[in-house]
């Protein structure tokens, strides 16, 4: 088995990617995350360019405005799609960096997804996604 600092993230991947677009809505987003065991999706426009990311911690947070704001009821809320929740600035690598630097990453920034893009004229191309399960595969024994 290669060592995991040998192994390019394009390796590890899951694909085909599971995303959704700013417009979802919140219904569909956690329809999604209940059919998918993923943390985070891909927010995406326009060929799969990616805008942002949403996570399972982003749907709770939302959830729990009630809690916080004093707000009767999640209805009463401004939040109905994808786009009020989703992080936009989204750490990305292109699939020929080492795994290595995805675990880095993860680790620094306490994250559990990170897209994996390739460059297009219209922006950023989420090819895949590298996952803390995917690298946790790719260890050796």
């Amino acid at each position: 088995m290669r060592k995991i600092m040998d192994i390019p993230v394009g390796e590890l991947m899951s694909k085909p990617v599971v995303t959704v677009t700013p417009e979802t809505p919140i219904e569909a987003l956690t329809e999604v995350m209940n059919t998918h065991q993923y943390n985070g999706f891909p927010v995406v426009e326009d060929g799969n360019i990616l805008r942002g990311l949403v996570t399972r911690v982003d749907l709770f947070r939302l959830y729990l405005l009630p809690y916080y704001r004093f707000i009767p009821s999640l209805e009463d809320t401004w939040v109905k799609s994808v786009a009020a929740i989703m992080s936009r600035a989204v750490i990305t690598l292109y699939p020929h960096e080492p795994a290595i630097k995805a675990m880095l990453l993860m680790v620094e920034h306490r994250i559990r997804t990170i897209p994996i893009v390739t460059d297009t004229l219209a922006g950023l191309e989420v090819v895949g996604v590298v996952t803390r399960r995917d690298l946790t595969a790719a260890l050796e024994p």
